[in-house]
């Protein structure tokens, strides 16, 4: 701001203390009415988060009800599960009870050579090295780079053809082992050569690794085995102790030899535990719109958004899809959510969940209840109905982010209103130092004056009295 220190000089009047007053009185209604108006609406801006925040909230439970999986939760139990263990995709699976009677466990095929005296010096003979796995062959090239147990051993599993190799010592030797990656009869081990000098089966050379079914110049140390367990009564085999695919939505994880009973049953508990999440979700919400928009008895005041349109709005369309009817489920005994155990405290706006009446209506009526909260025969039920609301709700385009666009707007209008009462205040009081100046530069001329008539008088007041 302009100043001058000089100002009040002439007149002792007219000082920079005087103007800063001067400046403050003027620039202080429109400044403290902006302060007012930027406080409330970055208030109003807060309190809208806080509302998206917690309608967004409200989604995620919502999602999980509004598919029949969700809908359809279910617990697998084994009654031994040293022998068989048991998950499952409650997606597709359904309520049973299966006897296991694990026979045998599927195992891995390995393969050992001969004792050889070090694992890379000794040559082991020169040619094409084939390993047939699972019907898929592929060859080897064994040469003068890598013709060592650990050259072989280096090149095999290099080739990534479901086996691997390492050489072993055994305190009296090495050994190379060959090991199928992955269990079953079908991923048995056959191996073949085109040895180098000319004989492809006997002992010498590239040979001794041959086992293909006729000759086994290497030794099998452990079998390749497929599962075999009887449920129910029918025998099944796999490649593998995961066992998939017997009873939809289920899967054994077979441990061991003995028997076991394996029960799936619906969980009521689960699904509750979603539709809780929900209640409290949406509790959540109420609480906080109350804090925002509600009246405060205790101190009168009603909050930031009190009568608010946009959150009237968010509010009531919430709570007429909690009294929405399903189409085709006018004749239902569950046509809603208070059907269910889900009931609106009118005097809260809360909701209160009765889960025990909600377990007994899942297992009683399954479909209806999928029906109420999920889509079905295209119809959509309530869970869903909330899911698409709550996406307009909190959308880039939607009601809040309108509201809090215009809100930010306002700030930015609130900051030019700043930069032009700091323009004219600032020219005010250029105009107050201006006007100050002249008034102290003329009562300054005027004092002058009256010191020079003065002087004069008080210069002829002597001689006038020697006159007399």
């Amino acid at each position: 701001m302009a100043s001058i220190t000089s100002l009040g000089a002439g007149s002792g009047i007219f000082s920079n203390d005087l103007v800063n007053q001067l400046v403050n009185v003027e620039r202080a209604p429109t400044e403290q009415r902006l302060n007012q108006k930027q406080s409330l609406t970055e208030a109003k801006i807060s309190a809208y988060g806080n509302i998206r925040s917690a309608v967004e909230a409200l989604r995620t439970p919502m999602e999980k009800l509004s598919t029949a999986e969700g809908l359809r939760a279910f617990t697998a139990t084994s009654s031994n599960e040293a022998v068989a263990g048991v998950s499952i995709d409650p997606s597709i699976a359904n309520r049973g009870s299966y006897s296991l009677d694990v026979k045998q466990l599927a195992q891995a095929q390995s393969l050992a050579s001969g004792v050889f005296a070090d694992k890379d010096t000794t040559t082991v003979g020169t040619g094409t090295l084939t390993l047939n796995v699972g019907g898929v062959a592929t060859d080897i090239a064994v040469d003068g780079s890598n013709n060592t147990l650990e050259g072989m051993a280096a090149s095999i599993n290099e080739a990534n053809v479901g086996v691997s190799a390492s050489v072993v010592d055994t305190g009296s030797g090495f050994r190379l082992v060959m090991s199928a990656e992955d269990t079953g009869e079908a991923n048995a081990i056959q191996v073949s050569v085109a040895d180098d000098d000319g004989n492809n089966t006997d002992g010498a050379g590239l040979s001794q690794f041959v086992f293909d079914g006729t000759t086994s110049n290497m030794e099998e140390t452990v079998q390749a085995k497929d599962a075999i367990l009887d449920v129910n009564g029918i025998e099944i085999t796999r490649a593998s102790n995961t066992v998939e695919g017997v009873i939809e939505g289920v899967t054994f994880d077979v441990k061991s030899l003995g028997t076991s009973t394996v029960k799936v049953d619906q969980d009521p508990e689960a699904v509750s535990g979603r539709v809780q999440e929900f209640v409290d979700k949406f509790n959540a919400l109420q609480d906080v719109i109350q804090k925002f928009s509600g009246f405060n008895e205790a101190s009168g005041r009603g909050g930031v958004l009190s009568g608010d349109s946009t959150v009237r709005g968010i509010q009531n369309e919430l709570r007429r899809m909690l009294t929405t009817i399903p189409a085709g489920l006018e004749d239902s005994p569950i046509r809603m959510l208070a059907d269910v155990g889900i009931k609106t405290d009118p005097s809260t706006g809360k909701l209160e969940f009765d889960e025990v009446k909600f377990q007994e209506r899942l297992q009683e009526n399954p479909e209806a209840m999928t029906a109420l909260f999920a889509e079905k025969d295209g119809v959509e039920g309530i869970a869903e109905r909330m899911v698409n609301a709550v996406t307009d709700f909190v959308a880039s385009d939607g009601a809040l982010a309108n509201r809090t666009e215009g809100l930010n707007s306002t700030l930015e209008n609130i900051r030019d209103q700043r930069d032009r009462l700091d323009l004219r205040i600032a020219s005010y009081e250029e105009r107050l130092i201006k006007q100050f100046s002249a008034a102290d530069s003329l009562i300054s001329q005027i004092q002058s004056s009256g010191n020079f008539v003065a002087q004069q008088l008080a210069a002829l007041a002597p001689q006038s009295n020697n006159k007399g």
